[in-house]
C-alpha cells in the first residue's frame, strides 16, 4: 500500500472518530442550537411588550365597535385647513399632521406605528372647549333610515367622511364636516357641489372634545407616505394631510 493511500485512510478514520465522539450536548454538533444563543430575559421582555401591545389593540377595537351610529354631542370630523408653508425649505420634505385622536389608546398606538416605520414625530393636543363653527350637512330627515340611505349613496360616490347627527326628536342630518372659518367652509362647499346636491351650511356652537395630534415630515413620493395614508388609525375622525411645518 502506497504512502499516499495510507495517509488518506488515516485522515478519514480521524474524521469519523471525531464526528462520532460522544458529548453531553442534546443536539448534533453540526446542528445550530438556537436556544443556546438567546437570553431568556430577552424572551420574557418581548412577550410582555407583545402582550401590552395586543391588549391595547383589543381595547381600541372595543371602543371602535361601541361608538354609536348617531353622535348627539359633536362631530369627530375636523378639517385640516392649514396648507401654507407645508414644505420644509431645508429638506424638501412635506410636513404632515395626523389627527385628531379622541382616545388615548389609539393615539398611543399611532405613535407606535410611526416609531416602527422609522418616522420622527412631535405631539400636540387641544383641550376641550366651546367653539363657533360652520357645519356642512345634508337634510334634515325624519327618520334614521332615511339618513342611513343617504350615507350609503355618499359612500358609493367615494365620500366617506360623514356622520349621522340627531338634531331633535326624530330629526336627523348627515354632517359632512365642521370648519372653524366661513372661508374654509365655503371652500369645502364648492368641492361638494361638484359631487352631490343639496349641501347646506349653518353656523353653530359646538363643544369640541380633548383631541390629540401627531406632526411629522416625509418626502412626498416616499413609500412611507403611501403606506401611512392607507393605515386604519382606529378612529374615523383621523386624517393625514399636509400642514404648516412646525419649528
Amino acid at each position: 500500500m502506497s504512502g499516499l493511500l495510507k495517509l488518506v485512510l488515516i485522515l478519514v478514520l480521524v474524521n469519523v472518530v471525531v464526528f462520532l465522539w460522544p458529548t453531553k450536548a442534546n443536539v448534533g454538533p453540526n446542528v445550530y442550537n438556537g436556544s443556546a444563543e438567546i437570553n431568556p430575559q430577552f424572551i420574557r421582555l418581548n412577550k410582555e411588550i407583545e402582550a401590552r401591545f395586543y391588549s391595547k389593540v383589543e381595547q381600541a377595537e372595543v371602543i371602535k365597535k361601541s361608538k354609536p351610529e348617531v353622535d348627539e354631542e359633536f362631530d369627530r370630523t375636523v378639517n385640516v385647513e392649514s396648507t401654507k408653508n407645508v414644505v420644509n425649505a431645508n429638506t424638501g420634505a412635506v410636513c404632515y399632521r395626523l389627527g385628531p385622536f379622541m382616545y388615548q389608546d389609539s393615539y398611543e398606538l399611532a405613535q407606535a406605528v410611526l416609531f416602527n416605520a422609522g418616522v420622527d414625530f412631535k405631539t400636540s393636543s387641544r383641550a376641550s372647549k366651546e367653539s363657533d363653527v360652520f357645519r356642512l350637512f345634508l337634510g334634515p330627515y325624519e327618520d334614521l333610515k332615511a339618513a342611513s340611505r343617504v350615507r350609503a349613496q355618499l359612500k358609493e360616490k367615494k365620500i366617506f367622511d360623514h356622520f349621522t347627527r340627531k338634531v331633535s326628536q326624530d330629526v336627523y342630518i348627515v354632517s359632512l364636516g365642521i370648519y372653524s372659518t366661513e372661508e374654509s367652509a365655503n371652500s369645502a362647499l364648492r368641492q361638494f357641489i361638484n359631487k352631490i346636491d343639496g349641501v347646506k351650511v349653518q353656523n353653530e356652537t359646538v363643544v369640541l372634545p380633548d383631541n390629540y395630534w401627531l406632526h411629522f415630515e416625509l418626502l412626498k413620493s416616499s413609500s412611507k407616505s403611501v403606506h401611512l395614508r392607507s393605515v386604519d388609525w382606529g378612529e374615523t375622525s383621523v386624517k393625514m394631510g399636509p400642514h404648516t411645518c412646525r419649528s
